[in-house]
């Protein structure tokens, strides 16, 4: 019989028997490859879960492409598929929260945040863009910037951000007549002779000190005080004997002792001019002030006198 085997045969002449008919049926087999495609029912399947053993379809018998999204397990919110480990395994669910990208490290792959510096442009799936978060700055701790501390700066030329040192960015735009910029401090030896300067130096607390005065004052006296019309500047004058008197800082003192006074004055009498002149007191100096006589610079040389047609003064001095 083709394509099943029995173990009853037939020879002529032999006897048909209930007992031989069902030895054929019950002793019957199906033989290697007798079983085709058009010999399965279709509808409904021939082949169901059911008639198949467990561990009986293995990757080889499976159709290229043939498993489908739909057909894997259901997966938790906000996950993806990977193998998280230091080596071959199976995949499992890698959750990815809000805020987090999927980071390969040495040994693993994290979902890693980067809520602090970094942002994204929307919260849900409108996301589209990685921008810079305001902490990036704002987050970040003040510094005294100092002159090799470094800045980023976009390079107009080609448009990348690029380093700079706080020095060479303050140092880049020389001021001049017409625009703002960075200035140096002249040297004295500038002051007393600035062809050799640059054209952005400029005077110093220090080195402009001596230049300035500070304090000054126009005197005149009447009936042995001091009268109305005197002009003071950054001090006081009191009169402690005829043509003496004694100037103090007001309202601040000077840093040091390193002033000098100058001064003079001229009164005409009767015709015939004198001049004054100003006789400081040199043991007398002191950061709150000084001590001056008004002398007569003439017929009566070194005769003190009361300054009744004015006399005036300047004081100039260093910071330290």
């Amino acid at each position: 019989m083709a394509g099943l085997t029995t173990t009853q045969t037939f020879s002529d002449g032999d006897t048909v028997t209930a007992a031989k008919l069902n030895n054929i049926v019950s002793n019957c087999s199906i033989d290697a490859n007798a079983v085709t495609n058009a010999k399965l029912a279709t509808s409904p399947p021939a082949v169901q879960l059911t008639n198949m053993a467990t561990n009986s379809v293995d990757t080889g018998q499976l159709v290229a492409d043939s498993v489908e999204n739909s057909k894997l397990n259901d997966m938790a919110a906000s996950t993806v598929k990977a193998n998280a480990t230091n080596g071959a395994a199976n995949p499992t669910d890698v959750a990815v929260a809000a805020n987090k990208l999927l980071v390969g490290t040495s040994n693993s792959i994290n979902a890693v945040g980067f809520t602090t510096d970094l942002e994204l442009d929307a919260s849900d799936s409108a996301a589209a863009d990685i921008r810079v978060a305001a902490t990036l700055i704002g987050g970040k701790a003040s510094v005294t910037a100092d002159e090799l501390d470094e800045i980023l700066i976009k390079d107009a030329t080609d448009g990348a951000l690029k380093r700079a040192t706080v020095k060479s960015a303050v140092q880049s735009q020389v001021a001049s007549t017409g625009a703002s910029g960075a200035c140096a401090l002249a040297t004295a030896a500038e002051l007393i002779d600035p062809s050799g300067a640059d054209a952005n130096d400029v005077v110093s607390a220090s080195t402009g000190s001596p230049m300035l005065a500070k304090a000054f004052g126009y005197l005149k006296t009447s009936g042995g005080s001091i009268a109305a019309g005197s002009i003071l500047q950054n001090c006081t004058v009191s009169r402690t004997g005829t043509g003496a008197f004694t100037v103090l800082f007001d309202p601040t003192d000077v840093p040091s002792v390193k002033y000098v006074v100058m001064g003079n004055g001229r009164e005409e009498l009767s015709g015939a001019g004198y001049g004054y002149g100003l006789h400081v007191v040199s043991s007398s100096l002191a950061t709150t002030g000084f001590n001056f006589v008004t002398v007569d610079t003439s017929g009566d040389a070194g005769t003190a006198y009361d300054p009744d047609g004015g006399v005036q003064f300047v004081v100039y001095g260093l910071t330290s």
